[in-house]
C-alpha cells in the first residue's frame, strides 16, 4: 500500500513541475522546471506512467485479519504438530455420554434358592443299652431290622458312653465343645471332622451327629438313669443334603 501511495505523489508531482513554471512566469515568479515543449511532455508522461503504476499495483483485499480469541488456526504448531481440530467421537466424548450408559445400574440381585433342608424332626429321644435309637427314621428310634443307630452303655452314677451299633455303615459322630449350641451346617462339619465310634457323656453334654443316611442330629443330654440302662436327650435332625 506505501508503493502505491509513492507512485500516486510522485505522478502528481511530474504534472505540478510539467505545468508550474509557465504558471508562475505568468504571474512574475520564477521556478525551476523544463525548459522546452519537449521536456514538459517527457515530465507528463513520467507523470502518467506512475499514475498508471500505482493504480495497477493497488491491493486487491485487506491484510489478514487475526484470528478471533478462542479459536484454534489451523496449521503447523512449533512442534509439527497440527492444529486442525479433532472430531471426537459420541461415544468417546464424555460431555455427550448418557451417564446411564456410562454407570449402568448394577443388575437386580437374584436370591440364591436354599438347597439346605429344613428340620425334619425335633424332639426328645431314649436312648437305652437294649434298644439303639436310629437317627435315619422319623421319628427316630428302634430300627426294625438289623441293628443300626446308636446306643447306651457304660452308666455311672453320672455318665454313660454312647457307642454305634456294629453295621456296615456306621454313624460319626463327636462331643460339641462349643459354648453356643451349633447351627446344622456346624454340626455336620464338627461330626465330619471328629469322628469317633464312642462318646463319653453327662448330663448337659451335647453330640454333633452324621448317620449313614446322610441326616446331621444334635443331640443334647438332658438326663442319665443307670438303674434304667437309659438316658434322655433333645434331640434336632436335618434332612439329607447341606445342614443350615
Amino acid at each position: 500500500m506505501a508503493g502505491t501511495i509513492t507512485l500516486w505523489v510522485f505522478g502528481l508531482l511530474c504534472f505540478v513541475v510539467a505545468f508550474a513554471k509557465e504558471a508562475a512566469s505568468g504571474a512574475g515568479i520564477s521556478l525551476p522546471g523544463p525548459k522546452s515543449g519537449g521536456a514538459r511532455v517527457g515530465v507528463v508522461a513520467v507523470g502518467v506512467l506512475a499514475l498508471i503504476l500505482g493504480t495497477a499495483i493497488k491491493p486487491s483485499g485487506g491484510e489478514p485479519s487475526a484470528p478471533a480469541a478462542g479459536t484454534v488456526a489451523s496449521g503447523s504448531t512449533a512442534g509439527g504438530a497440527s492444529n486442525q481440530p479433532v472430531s471426537v467421537p459420541a461415544t468417546q466424548n464424555p460431555a455427550t455420554q448418557n451417564p446411564a450408559t456410562q454407570n449402568p445400574p448394577p443388575a437386580n440381585p437374584t436370591t440364591p434358592s436354599s438347597t439346605a433342608p429344613a428340620v425334619a424332626w425335633s424332639g426328645q429321644v431314649a436312648i437305652t443299652m437294649e434298644g439303639g435309637a436310629d437317627f435315619d427314621l422319623t421319628p427316630p428310634g428302634r430300627h426294625p431290622g438289623f441293628p443300626q443307630g446308636i446306643y447306651a452303655t457304660g452308666f455311672t452314677d453320672t455318665t454313660a458312653v454312647l457307642r454305634e451299633e456294629i453295621q456296615p455303615e456306621h454313624d460319626s459322630f463327636g462331643i460339641w465343645t462349643g459354648q453356643a449350641p451349633p447351627s446344622g451346617a456346624a454340626c455336620a462339619d464338627w461330626a465330619a471332622s471328629h469322628p469317633g465310634d464312642s462318646a463319653h457323656v453327662n448330663v448337659g453334654t451335647t453330640v454333633c451327629l452324621k448317620t449313614p443316611g446322610g441326616r446331621t442330629a444334635l443331640i443334647k443330654i438332658d438326663s442319665i438313669a443307670p438303674a434304667d440302662y437309659q438316658l434322655e436327650a433333645t434331640v434336632t435332625v436335618w434332612g439329607t443334603g447341606k445342614a443350615s
